[in-house]
């Protein structure tokens, strides 16, 4: 099996020939070739040249089976709207949001302005140079390699461009009016966004990561504010580009009504599969969401394992797991949430490797 082979195997729930790893890999891309993040981005340039050949290096090097075929952060995007990302200096630290461009309701407005005007394709750099480098991997290696979309759903969206977590948190019981309304003009933007990688050469399914999930606010809130986001993206996913919508989530999920959250996911948004992190274990995965809701979901190391190895815990751990997951049909291996971005190549690789070992089907 080619690697596009393997995930589809995986999606349709049938015996890949060894179990594929999708390692949600950003920030370690850069650091990986021994680059820092101010050698290839600040807060209004990206080095597509320098991005596009670290990708592709670690693709080829660590041979995993499933890309975000860009360097990408919680950053892409939010400058033009008025807030300020930090572009750390220091080996394993990631970019992410400083300052918010919405400090009250009263700055709503100006915001919604800024997003009349906006183009995912050109108004930020960094996301301009993001979707050259897209273009430039799916040339080079989108024949055999399945190349993701990816984005951040509605909650995620606002937290990181419009209003900082803590003040909308604090919004969704205060002010759940409003969140609605900043999680529907945050659906606009990402719906965009995605249209954009597509046309630049993503291949395969969209990847949704939720930073709240089960863990930072009640599955009731999440229903609320994320499910009508995530309908719409799935069926614009579907309809556009004939694709499925992978759904990150945080939080123990085998609690009643996370669950029933889940289940909702599943049934009622139609979300093609699941990927966890480590508060769920690989039996219960296997049980609950591949046989029980008939979707396919990925089994996690945890990223700290990963990181910090060494070598032969590394491949211990990758054993163990996978000897839990029965006869593994439905499932692929993942980090518990991204590979961190500390994460050394010779432990990348171990662990990609040993997936490989453990995981040939059937399954030992």
């Amino acid at each position: 099996m080619n690697k596009k082979e393997r995930f589809q195997a995986v999606c349709e729930r049938r015996a890949p020939d060894y179990m594929p790893v999708w390692p949600r890999a950003m920030a370690q891309l850069i650091y990986g070739q021994d680059l820092m993040l101010p050698d290839v981005t600040g807060p209004d340039w990206y080095d597509s040249d320098k991005v596009t050949q670290a990708v592709l290096s670690s693709i080829k090097s660590i041979d995993y089976d499933v890309a975000i075929p860009t360097y990408y952060d919680r950053g892409l995007g939010v400058p033009p709207f008025g807030g300020t990302i930090s572009i750390p200096d220091k080996f394993g630290h990631a970019v992410g949001p400083t300052d918010w461009p919405v400090k009250s309701k009263a700055d709503w407005p100006k915001v919604q302005k800024k997003l009349s005007r906006y183009n995912v394709r050109k108004t930020d750099p960094r996301m301009k140079g993001a979707l050259e480098v897209i273009k430039n991997v799916s040339t080079e290696v989108g024949e055999e390699m399945p190349l993701v979309a990816v984005y951040t759903v509605a909650t995620s969206v606002a937290m990181s461009h419009f209003r900082g977590n803590q003040a909308f948190l604090n919004d969704m019981t205060e002010d759940p009016e409003w969140v609605d309304e900043m999680c529907r003009v945050a659906t606009d933007w990402t719906l965009d966004w995605i249209r954009a990688q597509y046309e630049a050469g993503a291949n395969s399914v969209t990847t949704a990561g939720d930073g709240i999930g089960a863990a930072v606010a009640s599955p009731k809130m999440a229903e609320r504010y994320n499910l009508p986001s995530l309908c719409r993206i799935v069926e614009m996913v579907r309809k556009e580009f004939n694709q499925g919508v992978w759904y990150h989530l945080h939080g123990n999920f085998s609690k009643p009504h996370a669950y029933e959250y889940l289940t909702k996911l599943a049934n009622e948004v139609g979300i093609e599969g699941f990927h966890f992190d480590e508060s769920n274990r690989p039996g219960w995965i296997k049980h609950k969401v591949v046989e029980k809701l008939g979707k396919p979901a990925c089994i996690v190391i945890d990223g700290t394992t990963i990181e910090k190895g060494p070598v032969e815990k590394i491949q211990e751990v990758v054993k163990n797991e996978i000897l839990r997951t029965g006869d593994g049909i439905g499932l692929m291996m993942a980090p518990s949430c991204q590979l961190l971005p500390g994460t050394r190549n010779q432990h990348f690789k171990a662990w990609v490797d040993a997936t490989h070992e453990y995981g040939k089907y059937p399954l030992r």
